[in-house]
This record gives C-alpha cells, structure tokens and sequence, in this order.
C-alpha cells in the first residue's frame, strides 16, 4: 500500500498546481498562511511548512509585512 505524502506538501502541490495552470499567476499575492490552513482544513504550522516548501521550490517569494507572491516563472 504506497504511503501517501504528508500534508504539508499535498497543500504545497496543489498550490503549485494552480501556479502553474495560471489560477494564480506571477505577482500576485498568494493567501496568508492563516488562511491556506483553513482553506486545506490543516494546522497553521501544516500551511507554514507548505509555503517554505514553495519558497524552497523557488515558485514564490516574500516581502517582509507585505506578504507572499507569486514568482515570475
């Protein structure tokens, strides 16, 4: 029985899903990690792990007090 992937990088595929098919697109502002962790129903530390997982991923950035973007592809 495969293993399934763990939370954080279910949300983290998803959101680069919609990066990729343009639903988000580059520039704009992503959901605070509040609210990715009550639009996946995942603990806010789950939707922090997912946003450092997209960073890592090099899919978007940060602006202090601002916010997070999407990357220009």
């Amino acid at each position: 029985m495969p293993t399934r992937p763990p939370h954080y990088r279910r949300v983290a595929d998803d959101i680069e899903q919609k990066i990729r098919s343009g639903e988000y697109s580059a520039g704009q502002q992503l959901p605070s990690v509040s609210e990715i962790g009550e639009l996946y129903n995942v603990a806010r530390s789950t939707a922090y792990r997912a946003v450092k997982e997209l960073h890592e991923r090099n899919l978007i950035y940060g602006q202090q007090g601002q916010g997070v973007f999407v990357a220009d592809s």
